[in-house]
């Protein structure tokens, strides 16, 4: 026994066995399992803007996003709280102005 261990977890290897972990994981899928499902209650949206917006809000974020990836890897810095602000596209027209 070792003295001035800290943790219990130092016993244990980092590597987790993947064979052992994969055959529950069929085993668990492949199982006899009995579902009850209730009646299937379908909604329908109220206006077909819905959608419009959704995909508006997935557009921005996404436009941030990869704004901020190239920023971060040509000029190793943020983006700035107005470039942020209008989804990215401030960040895109700065550096086609400045390429000019």
């Amino acid at each position: 026994m070792m003295l001035g261990r800290q943790h219990i977890w130092e016993d244990f290897p980092v590597a987790r066995p993947k064979f052992p972990t994969l055959a529950l994981a069929v085993a668990l899928a492949f199982s006899n399992t009995s579902v009850q499902a209730g009646p299937l209650a379908l909604t329908v949206p109220a206006s077909s803007s819905s959608g419009v917006g959704a995909f508006g809000l997935i557009g921005c974020v996404s436009s941030i996003i990869l704004a901020a990836v190239d920023a971060g890897r040509k000029f190793n810095r943020e983006l700035t709280a107005q470039e942020a602000a209008t989804c990215g596209l401030l960040y895109w027209i700065n550096l086609a102005n400045t390429q000019r």
